[in-house]
């Protein structure tokens, strides 16, 4: 670097360089005193490894111009010689060239070294002398990071194994030698252990923790971060015992329809494989699904408990599903088993009820409904009820509201995926049927609330109300008396045999009824008791039954109420579905003077209503010729006229019962020919239902949405009848950091070619509109396992088989095996394959595609048909931003001044010296001396002699022996008599303020 005339920057005057020490700059500002001293400031931006990074460089020069602790700056301009080297971890230097723009700013090209944390070495020189700089650079690419521990569940006392691998984020390729640090936190987050540990071949690294015995119980966390890229897995750390056995379950099919049996197998064995016998076996039910099963299942048809046989199994035999069975329910068995020790495990299993053997979803790319009068794409996806993929079948597609429809044949790709082009027509309304309705389980409406032995004025004997209990399901006929429920009251006379020799009720229907029942009733042998018996007689939710008296003339009094009472009493055999004016009326004649009624016929009633024609064999039975009408008082005259008679269903059955609804939209019934289905088996069918949808102003449409580089992607903008406006004359696509544009032709199709060396998403743009094409990786890595022998002998040494593959070829790969015992798996869920998806990029996803298939599916590989993944893109709402290859890293460094610092360091050894020759002066000068300013002046510059005849530094930060006038006010009064002599004697009792000596003499 050639050298320079240089400017200082002197408050704000500019001073030429070469300033002497001692010597006024151009006779007007003061010069500096005592040694110029110098920092340096580096700052390096936007450096990535093989990019250009920024360097600017900083030197300024601190000086006083009297105290010691009054520090000023000025900045230099420039410098004259700078090296630069990029160290790395081993001390291994790299020497970088620098371009300089100015003397102190330039650029340099940062080397393509592995990731670590490196430091850039700078060494300077200016005026003022040399000087180095380290700055730390930390070079590193984007990275994910998968960590995964040998087992989830730990005890106190056991060792944890862990082991993590390093992907650049971008490619997901292993990141060799990437260094890092293990972290184990405890439940209270206190760090306990950090330990650090660069990845080794394949970005793999591994270590572990042994936990203590008195570890704390909780969740602790595994971490492995590298700059910044981490990932954490929490465990439990707790106390816990191993299952013995463990309990499995499943049913002989995997699903169920109407006139089905189901079964429930079980077995139940220890760890070791021998057979757990004479268990016992307790299973609880839950339901789940619209569908409601019938009332009884619950309470007895579905069974409880079972035990286990010598082979350690049992076998559950469900009841029958009926024939009203709807859409789709599962029972869950939670199932318990306790073995002869009183060991308990338990388990769960499910049982899938279907109304039909297949079950098919939708999506189109009109807001997943059709338009009529228009072309739809339509994705249908087709699965066994129990949601297996049925590839390849053919199915066929027909309006289920037009008999005559021909309807659309298609094939099914592999993931069960047919892609139709359909009009629907008009959508229609579509009837629901509702669900079937199940009346809540029999209650007796009957309870006894008292029972008073009147002669011994206590309750009656334990014996008695036991007996007394029994006899409530006898008197539930006469609830059908009570209207909204009420209390009755019963008296009973018996006998010392226990015989009721009287009942009487009240006056009230009801009462004498009970009475009635219980008049042949019986109690246990004793002394005479008479009994006083209160009821408590719910409404027993029965049809009611209400007449309406029509006559020409006046109706005899009362007569109302009589055939009222007589109607109440039928409507417990009324049916629970019959509901308004019956068919038929009954005919009645009064006689001047008789208090009896004739009830005469019945007749046909034309305004009757059909659905209650079920109850006229019940209410003729009850009502009619043969019954007896007699009023309270004789009929003042001749009548005559008809009963007409009304019957309703209970209230709460008219609000709970379902009801069927109405949807406007598409029903289309769909069949299918499944593979190696039993012959004369009938063709699995099922209805799917679709909403109206509407058209968009325009889309875009892309095939083949799964491409490989290299392949010719066809793209087509498509306008709805709402589109106004002009088509632009080119599409735009993206792939990773690959752009462009590509025209359009007449006819609004385009071509685009995807780039070689892509893998991930390409998204293809225009008009405002969206299209998207996922391009698979080149080699897809697969991996299977299996043991040498199928079965081994206790004391075999096991050999397994691991083969991977790489694009379907035999290649090199990292594999990481954990063995656990299986019965852990009981305590907590254990990892699976798809745990190391979690260093995958997040596709978002508005919903799942036909409800399980997302943009994260076929990221991971997992949607193999092309329909499928045509339906799948269309509900990606957003892909991942491609990652970085290099992240841009800004750093800075500088040496440090520190003048009170220094100054204070320096001062304390003089100090120290001071007192020394203090304690001398002390025990040595006459006893009539006095200390004076003057002898502590002459005791400083004594110390400062002996600090330097030693070889101490006795200076300020800028080079000059410490003064007494120049320290600054603390210091210096750490130097005053007062606070230095120990003898008081010593002292003169006439005090000379030492900070004002010092200010005046200057010493």
């Amino acid at each position: 670097m050639t050298r320079q005339l240089r400017l200082f920057i002197l408050g704000g005057v500019a001073m030429a360089g070469g300033l002497a020490y001692g010597i006024h700059a151009c006779g007007r500002w003061p010069a500096h005193d005592g040694n110029l001293r110098q920092t340096a400031d580096v700052h390096i931006s936007n450096a990535r490894r093989t990019a250009t990074a920024n360097v600017a460089i900083d030197v300024e020069a601190h000086y006083t111009t009297h105290d010691s602790d009054d520090v000023r700056t000025l900045r230099l301009t420039s410098v004259d010689h700078v090296a630069m080297t990029l160290v790395d971890a081993k001390k291994h230097a790299t020497p970088l060239d620098v371009d300089w723009a100015k003397d102190t700013r330039g650029t340099f090209v940062v080397p393509d070294v592995p990731d670590g944390d490196y430091t850039v070495h700078v060494e300077l020189d200016s005026d003022l002398g040399h000087d180095a700089v380290d700055v730390p650079l930390p070079l590193y690419a984007p990275a994910r990071v998968h960590v995964i521990t040998d087992r989830p569940l730990y005890e106190p006392g056991n060792t944890m194994q862990f082991r993590a691998v390093a992907l650049r984020a971008r490619d997901l390729t292993p990141l060799d030698g990437r260094p890092g640090k293990w972290l184990v936190i405890d439940p209270h987050g206190e760090v306990q252990l950090e330990d650090k540990a660069p990845a080794g071949d394949w970005g793999v690294v591994s270590g572990s923790f042994p936990l203590d015995r008195g570890a704390e119980t909780g969740t602790w966390h595994v971490i492995w971060d590298s700059n910044g890229a981490r990932d954490d897995v929490a465990v439990t750390v707790e106390p816990f015992t191993l299952p013995r056995f463990r309990v499995e379950v499943n049913t002989d099919k995997t699903f169920y329809q109407s006139g089905d049996t189901p079964k429930l197998r079980g077995v139940v064995a220890y760890s070791s494989g021998a057979p757990v016998g004479s268990a016992d076996v307790a299973i609880d039910w839950t339901i789940d699904g619209a569908w409601p099963p019938p009332t009884d299942w619950q309470d007895h048809l579905l069974p409880k408990h079972a035990t286990t046989a010598a082979n350690g199994r049992f076998e559950l035999a469900l009841p029958t599903i009926p024939a009203d069975l709807q859409g789709r329910a599962t029972l869950v068995a939670h199932v318990s088993a306790v073995d002869p020790a009183g060991d308990r495990v338990a388990t769960t299993a499910s049982v899938l009820l279907s109304e039909d053997a297949i079950g098919a979803t939708s999506v189109t790319e009109l807001g997943d409904g059709l338009v009529d009068g228009f072309n739809n794409r339509m994705y249908v996806r087709v699965t066994t009820a129990d949601g297996r993929v049925v590839p390849d079948a053919t199915i066929h597609v027909k309006r289920a509201w037009q008999p005559s429809d021909p309807g659309i044949t298609a094939k099914l790709d592999a993931d069960g995926v047919a892609a139709l082009q359909i009009d629907p027509g008009a959508p229609v309304n579509i009837v629901i049927p509702p669900l079937p309705w199940r009346p809540a389980p029999h209650v007796n409406p009957v309870s006894r609330t008292n029972a008073l032995d009147l002669v011994s004025a206590q309750n009656a004997t334990l014996a008695d109300q036991l007996e007394m209990d029994g006899w409530l399901a006898s008197l539930e006929p006469c609830a059908k008396l009570t209207d909204g429920g009420q209390d009755a009251r019963v008296g009973l006379r018996v006998d010392a045999a226990g015989a009721i020799t009287t009942a009487t009720g009240g006056p009230a229907a009801l009462d004498r009824c009970l009475a009635g029942t219980l008049a042949s009733r019986r109690l246990p042998a004793g002394g005479e008791r008479m009994y006083a018996l209160t009821f408590h007689v719910a409404d027993p939710e029965l049809p009611r039954v209400t007449p309406e008296l029509e006559t020409a003339l006046d109706a005899p009094a009362g007569l109302a109420e009589q055939l009222a009472g007589l109607a109440h009493g039928a409507r417990d055999c009324v049916p629970l579905d019959a509901d308004g004016e019956l068919p038929v009326a009954l005919t009645w004649r009064a006689t001047e003077g008789s208090k009896d009624v004739a009830l005469v016929a019945w007749v046909h009633d034309p305004r009757g209503a059909a659905t209650a024609a079920s109850a006229v064999a019940c209410v003729e039975s009850r009502l009619g010729p043969a019954s007896r009408v007699h009023l309270a008082e004789a009929a003042s005259s001749d009548s005559l006229g008809v009963v007409k008679l009304t019957v309703q269903p209970p209230a709460s059955l008219q609000q709970d019962r379902p009801q069927a609804t109405t949807m406007l939209g598409y029903e289309l019934a769909i069949t299918a020919d499944l593979p190696n289905a039993p012959a004369g088996a009938p063709t699995a069918s099922t209805k799917l239902r679709v909403t109206p949808g509407t058209v968009p102003p325009v889309r875009l449409r892309v095939d083949p949405v799964l491409a490989q580089p290299g392949d010719t992607v066809a793209a087509q903008l498509i306008r709805g009848p709402e589109f106004t406006g002009t088509l632009p004359k080119k599409l735009h696509y993206a792939c990773l950091t690959k752009q462009d544009d590509v025209d359009l032709d007449d006819e609004h199709h385009a071509q685009v070619t995807i780039p070689a060396g892509v893998a991930g998403w390409c998204e293809v743009t225009g008009a405002g509109a969206r299209a998207l094409v996922y391009v698979k990786p080149a080699g897809e890595l697969a991996v299977t396992i299996a043991p040498e022998h199928p079965t081994y002998a206790p004391g075999q040494m096991a050999q397994l088989q691991v083969h991977t593959t790489v694009g379907g070829q035999g290649g090199r790969a990292a594999v990481g095996l954990f063995g656990v015992d299986q019965s852990l798996g009981q305590l907590v869920p254990l990892p699976g394959a798809e745990d190391l998806g979690r260093v995958q990029p997040k596709v978002e996803t508005s919903r799942a595609a036909f409800g399980v298939l997302d943009g994260q599916a076929l990221a991971l590989g997992r949607v193999r048909g092309a329909n499928a993944a045509a339906a799948t893109v269309l509900r990606v709402s957003a892909i991942p931003p491609p990652p970085e290859l290099d992240a841009l890293v800004e750093a800075h460094a500088s040496t440090t001044f520190d003048a009170v610092g220094e100054l204070t360091d320096h001062f304390y050894t003089a100090l120290a010296e001071l007192h020394a020759q203090a304690r001398r002066w002390e025990a040595t000068a006459p006893a009539s001396e006095k200390m004076s300013p003057a002898t502590m002046v002459s005791l400083w510059n004594a110390a400062l002699d002996a600090c330097e005849q030693r070889g101490e530094t006795v200076t300020d930060a800028f080079g000059r022996r410490l003064r007494l006038s120049l320290l600054p006010v603390d210091l210096l009064a750490l130097t005053d008599p007062r606070a230095v002599v120990v003898v008081g004697t010593r002292l003169p009792e006439d005090v000379d303020n030492w900070a004002a000596y010092v200010a005046k003499e200057k010493p």
